[in-house]
């Protein structure tokens, strides 16, 4: 089969969509347990086993906040920082709304949560976690959107070959 008409572009553009859109519903839906997650106060250490650990206060904050985490058995070891989390979920849960600060992906063993404002300011904030299943999904939802994207420029490079050749060729 040659693939010589314009149309088959068009094709190639329907790929990368329907995969983007596909990539877009998996990844969004990775954030189904942080908003449904039991938040625990961040005062004991947490041992994730494995899932990811997701960190909330229950201020909004409109200044910049660390978070680390340090090996419970350890505290005087050097903290790992969290990273920032990319949405502002609000987790309404006995009369408090608890506001995504940041995730750590994956955290294994017992760890101890602590969070400073990065301008050493005053801090009235109370801070949680939350362990989260499934998060992976939102990496295997940019893996859907990569992979049908990268197919789509192959197949549209297939197209523009044959159509090319096609011109080329005598008849």
């Amino acid at each position: 089969m040659r693939l010589t008409s314009p149309l088959w572009y068009l094709a190639a553009v329907a790929v990368a969509l329907v995969g983007s859109m596909a990539g877009t519903a998996v990844a969004a839906s990775a954030w189904d347990g942080v908003r449904e997650a039991t938040i625990a106060p961040a005062t004991e250490p947490v041992d994730a086993g494995g899932s990811t650990l997701a960190i909330f206060t229950d201020q909004p904050q409109d200044r910049d906040i660390t978070c680390t985490t340090r090996p419970a058995d350890k505290p005087d070891a050097e903290g790992d920082t969290v990273s920032g989390a990319a949405l502002d979920i609000v987790v309404p849960q006995q009369g408090t709304d608890w506001h995504l600060l940041a995730l750590r992906p994956t955290e294994k063993g017992a760890v101890s949560i602590s969070c400073v404002p990065a301008d050493g300011g005053t801090d009235a904030a109370l801070y949680g976690y939350a362990v989260v299943d499934g998060f992976e999904r939102a990496n295997r939802g940019a893996t859907i959107g990569t992979v049908s994207l990268a197919l789509a420029i192959a197949f549209a490079g297939v197209v523009f070959w044959q159509r090319r050749r096609s011109r080329r060729e005598p008849e």
